[in-house]
Protein backbone atom coordinates (compact mmCIF):
# COMPACT_ATOMS: atom_id res chain seq x y z
CA UNK A 1 0.00 0.00 0.00
CA UNK A 2 1.01 3.06 -0.72
CA UNK A 3 1.20 5.31 2.20
CA UNK A 4 0.32 9.41 2.23
CA UNK A 5 2.16 11.95 2.16
CA UNK A 6 3.02 13.97 5.36
CA UNK A 7 2.72 17.85 4.00
CA UNK A 8 4.02 21.06 6.24
CA UNK A 9 1.00 23.15 7.21
CA UNK A 10 0.47 26.05 4.54
CA UNK A 11 1.34 30.07 4.86
CA UNK A 12 -0.68 32.36 2.83
CA UNK A 13 0.44 32.40 -0.62
CA UNK A 14 3.42 29.61 -0.38
CA UNK A 15 3.28 25.82 0.26
CA UNK A 16 6.69 24.46 -0.06
CA UNK A 17 7.29 21.39 -1.89
CA UNK A 18 6.93 18.13 -0.12
CA UNK A 19 9.20 14.84 -1.60
CA UNK A 20 9.10 12.16 1.49
CA UNK A 21 6.71 9.41 2.10
CA UNK A 22 4.75 9.35 5.53
CA UNK A 23 7.59 7.47 7.05
CA UNK A 24 9.82 10.95 6.79
CA UNK A 25 8.91 14.72 7.26
CA UNK A 26 10.75 17.35 4.72
CA UNK A 27 9.17 20.19 4.36
CA UNK A 28 8.75 23.52 6.54
CA UNK A 29 5.96 26.52 6.72
CA UNK A 30 7.10 29.16 4.99
CA UNK A 31 5.49 32.30 4.79
CA UNK A 32 4.99 34.39 1.91
CA UNK A 33 6.86 37.67 1.81
CA UNK A 34 3.65 39.63 1.53
CA UNK A 35 2.34 38.18 5.07
CA UNK A 36 5.61 39.17 7.25
CA UNK A 37 4.41 41.98 7.77
CA UNK A 38 1.49 41.03 9.78
CA UNK A 39 3.45 39.02 12.11
CA UNK A 40 4.88 41.76 13.70
CA UNK A 41 4.29 41.89 17.38
CA UNK A 42 2.31 44.65 19.22
CA UNK A 43 4.41 47.64 20.53
CA UNK A 44 4.46 47.26 24.35
CA UNK A 45 3.43 50.36 26.59
CA UNK A 46 6.90 52.47 27.48
CA UNK A 47 7.24 54.93 30.03
CA UNK A 48 8.14 58.34 28.62
CA UNK A 49 11.65 58.11 29.23
CA UNK A 50 12.09 55.39 27.52
CA UNK A 51 12.84 55.37 23.77
CA UNK A 52 11.10 53.22 21.39
CA UNK A 53 12.87 51.27 19.18
CA UNK A 54 13.93 52.53 15.37
CA UNK A 55 12.78 49.48 13.39
CA UNK A 56 12.75 50.10 9.75
CA UNK A 57 9.51 48.04 8.37
CA UNK A 58 9.41 48.96 4.83
CA UNK A 59 13.33 47.74 4.63
CA UNK A 60 12.77 44.85 6.50
CA UNK A 61 10.01 43.66 4.38
CA UNK A 62 11.74 44.78 0.95
CA UNK A 63 14.59 42.39 2.21
CA UNK A 64 12.79 39.34 3.44
CA UNK A 65 10.41 39.58 -0.07
CA UNK A 66 14.42 39.32 -2.02
CA UNK A 67 14.88 37.02 0.63
CA UNK A 68 12.17 34.57 -0.53
CA UNK A 69 13.20 34.83 -4.25
CA UNK A 70 16.50 33.96 -3.82
CA UNK A 71 15.26 30.90 -1.62
CA UNK A 72 12.44 29.52 -4.44
CA UNK A 73 15.86 29.68 -6.52
CA UNK A 74 17.70 28.04 -4.46
CA UNK A 75 20.45 30.45 -3.67
CA UNK A 76 20.15 29.73 0.12
CA UNK A 77 23.32 31.26 1.17
CA UNK A 78 22.14 34.48 -0.53
CA UNK A 79 19.13 34.39 1.22
CA UNK A 80 19.95 33.59 4.51
CA UNK A 81 22.57 36.61 4.62
CA UNK A 82 19.49 38.59 3.40
CA UNK A 83 17.00 37.72 5.94
CA UNK A 84 19.45 38.35 8.46
CA UNK A 85 19.62 41.69 7.22
CA UNK A 86 15.95 42.04 6.96
CA UNK A 87 16.29 40.89 11.02
CA UNK A 88 18.51 43.59 11.90
CA UNK A 89 16.45 46.04 10.56
CA UNK A 90 13.57 44.59 12.02
CA UNK A 91 14.14 41.78 14.62
CA UNK A 92 10.29 41.16 15.95
CA UNK A 93 8.44 40.66 12.60
CA UNK A 94 8.39 36.61 13.49
CA UNK A 95 8.12 35.64 9.37
CA UNK A 96 11.37 36.42 8.74
CA UNK A 97 12.32 34.66 11.57
CA UNK A 98 10.79 31.46 10.14
CA UNK A 99 11.71 31.97 6.33
CA UNK A 100 15.38 31.68 7.77
CA UNK A 101 14.80 28.85 9.80
CA UNK A 102 13.34 26.76 6.78
CA UNK A 103 16.42 28.19 4.73
CA UNK A 104 18.96 27.08 7.16
CA UNK A 105 16.99 23.49 7.76
CA UNK A 106 17.53 23.43 4.37
CA UNK A 107 21.48 24.14 5.16
CA UNK A 108 21.43 21.37 7.63
CA UNK A 109 22.09 24.03 9.92
CA UNK A 110 19.67 22.54 12.39
CA UNK A 111 20.93 24.04 15.55
CA UNK A 112 20.03 27.85 14.51
CA UNK A 113 17.20 26.67 12.61
CA UNK A 114 15.84 25.86 15.73
CA UNK A 115 16.84 29.00 17.80
CA UNK A 116 14.90 30.76 14.58
CA UNK A 117 11.87 28.81 15.02
CA UNK A 118 11.67 29.33 18.65
CA UNK A 119 12.59 32.78 18.23
CA UNK A 120 9.44 33.18 15.93
CA UNK A 121 7.10 31.37 17.94
CA UNK A 122 8.08 33.58 20.59
CA UNK A 123 6.97 36.59 18.76
CA UNK A 124 3.70 34.65 17.49
CA UNK A 125 2.29 33.12 20.50
CA UNK A 126 -0.93 32.39 18.71
CA UNK A 127 0.82 30.59 15.91
CA UNK A 128 0.82 27.50 15.45
CA UNK A 129 3.27 27.31 12.16
CA UNK A 130 6.99 28.03 14.18
CA UNK A 131 6.14 24.89 16.80
CA UNK A 132 5.09 22.76 13.49
CA UNK A 133 8.24 23.27 12.31
CA UNK A 134 10.16 22.46 15.33
CA UNK A 135 7.86 19.61 15.36
CA UNK A 136 9.20 18.64 11.36
CA UNK A 137 13.26 19.58 12.09
CA UNK A 138 13.26 17.36 14.86
CA UNK A 139 11.35 14.28 13.64
CA UNK A 140 13.59 14.55 10.27
CA UNK A 141 16.47 13.60 12.58
CA UNK A 142 15.30 10.90 14.24
CA UNK A 143 14.13 12.97 17.66
CA UNK A 144 10.52 11.60 17.54
CA UNK A 145 10.25 12.20 21.62
CA UNK A 146 11.29 16.04 21.10
CA UNK A 147 9.12 16.01 17.95
CA UNK A 148 5.84 14.71 19.57
CA UNK A 149 6.52 17.56 22.37
CA UNK A 150 6.62 19.95 19.68
CA UNK A 151 3.61 18.88 18.13
CA UNK A 152 1.93 18.76 21.13
CA UNK A 153 3.18 22.44 21.61
CA UNK A 154 1.38 23.20 18.03
CA UNK A 155 -1.55 21.36 18.68
CA UNK A 156 -2.14 23.53 22.00
CA UNK A 157 -2.17 26.89 19.88
CA UNK A 158 -4.81 25.10 17.07
CA UNK A 159 -6.27 21.97 18.31
CA UNK A 160 -7.60 21.62 14.58
CA UNK A 161 -4.15 21.94 12.93
CA UNK A 162 -4.24 19.14 10.22
CA UNK A 163 -0.53 19.70 9.89
CA UNK A 164 0.39 19.43 13.81
CA UNK A 165 -2.37 16.57 14.10
CA UNK A 166 -0.73 14.75 11.51
CA UNK A 167 2.81 15.17 12.82
CA UNK A 168 2.05 14.53 16.63
CA UNK A 169 0.56 10.93 15.24
CA UNK A 170 3.64 10.54 13.43
CA UNK A 171 6.06 11.29 16.01
CA UNK A 172 4.06 9.20 19.03
CA UNK A 173 4.45 5.79 16.77
CA UNK A 174 7.83 6.46 16.15
CA UNK A 175 8.30 7.28 19.32
CA UNK A 176 6.02 4.10 21.01
CA UNK A 177 4.23 6.58 23.13
CA UNK A 178 0.62 5.86 20.79
CA UNK A 179 -1.82 6.21 23.58
CA UNK A 180 -4.98 7.84 24.25
CA UNK A 181 -4.44 10.99 23.37
CA UNK A 182 -2.84 10.06 20.00
CA UNK A 183 -6.23 7.88 19.51
CA UNK A 184 -8.57 11.05 20.11
CA UNK A 185 -5.93 12.79 17.68
CA UNK A 186 -6.48 10.16 15.09
CA UNK A 187 -10.42 10.73 15.77
CA UNK A 188 -9.94 14.26 15.33
CA UNK A 189 -7.91 14.49 12.12
CA UNK A 190 -10.51 11.88 10.84
CA UNK A 191 -13.47 14.36 10.86
CA UNK A 192 -11.01 17.18 8.87
CA UNK A 193 -8.74 15.12 6.49
CA UNK A 194 -9.27 15.42 3.36
CA UNK A 195 -6.68 13.43 1.69
CA UNK A 196 -7.95 10.16 0.27
CA UNK A 197 -4.73 8.79 0.92
CA UNK A 198 -4.44 9.88 4.89
CA UNK A 199 -8.45 8.90 5.71
CA UNK A 200 -7.25 5.46 4.84
CA UNK A 201 -3.80 5.75 6.34
CA UNK A 202 -5.80 6.80 9.88
CA UNK A 203 -8.54 3.91 9.71
CA UNK A 204 -5.30 1.28 9.87
CA UNK A 205 -4.18 3.59 12.42
CA UNK A 206 -7.16 3.94 14.44
CA UNK A 207 -7.90 0.13 14.24
CA UNK A 208 -4.34 -0.93 15.19
CA UNK A 209 -3.97 1.74 18.28
CA UNK A 210 -7.67 0.65 18.93
CA UNK A 211 -6.98 -2.60 19.48
CA UNK A 212 -3.28 -2.77 20.82
CA UNK A 213 -4.81 -0.25 24.06
CA UNK A 214 -7.96 -3.11 24.45
CA UNK A 215 -4.87 -5.29 25.04
CA UNK A 216 -2.89 -3.42 27.30
CA UNK A 217 -6.18 -2.79 29.23
CA UNK A 218 -6.35 -6.96 29.70
CA UNK A 219 -2.57 -7.56 30.55
CA UNK A 220 -1.94 -4.27 32.16
CA UNK A 221 1.21 -4.21 30.38
CA UNK A 222 2.25 -1.62 27.94
CA UNK A 223 2.58 -2.68 24.54
CA UNK A 224 5.19 -0.92 22.08
CA UNK A 225 3.35 -0.54 18.82
CA UNK A 226 5.09 -2.05 15.76
CA UNK A 227 6.79 -0.14 13.22
CA UNK A 228 4.90 1.05 10.13
CA UNK A 229 5.53 -1.04 7.16
CA UNK A 230 8.23 0.89 4.72
CA UNK A 231 6.44 3.04 2.53
CA UNK A 232 6.66 2.93 -1.45
CA UNK A 233 7.20 5.40 -4.00
CA UNK A 234 5.84 5.29 -7.39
Amino acid sequence: MQRPMLRASRAVGEQMPVSRPIKSVSAAVLFAAATITGCASQPKPQTAEVALPQYDTQTATRLAAEALQAQRAGRLDDAIELYQKAINAHPELSGIWTNLGVALMAKNDFTTAAEAFKRAADLSPTDSRPLINLGVAYLDRGWADESLNWFGRALDRDPNSIDALRGSIVAAQRAGREDEKTLERIKTLQLIETDPKWNQELGFRRARLEGNLRDRGKSGVSITPPPSAPARTN
